[in-house]
């Protein structure tokens, strides 16, 4: 299963942002960047997408909970695609 990209639509600090890891080459990809930049909100947020919001969040903090929203974009090893 390959994630090709996680849209922050209303999670923690984010408000529609996109994250895309769709690019033609293999491997891996790595997120960095600096102190308070959102690596941790973006992890939280691919596991909310892959396992459902915990009921009791830190990351409303910008959005309520009702409000939050994470979209993804996975493809499977046969080339099979969802969007949700």
């Amino acid at each position: 299963m390959n994630l090709l990209s996680i849209d922050l639509l209303a999670y923690g600090m984010f408000s529609g942002r996109k994250l895309d890891f769709g690019s033609q080459e293999t491997g891996f990809h790595v997120v960095f960047g600096g102190n308070e930049a959102g690596k941790s909100t973006s992890l939280r947020a691919l596991l909310a997408l892959l396992f459902g919001f915990q009921v009791r969040t830190q990351y409303n903090f910008l959005h309520e909970n009702g409000k939050l929203r994470v979209g993804g974009h996975l493809q499977h090893s046969s080339g099979k695609e969802i969007l949700f």
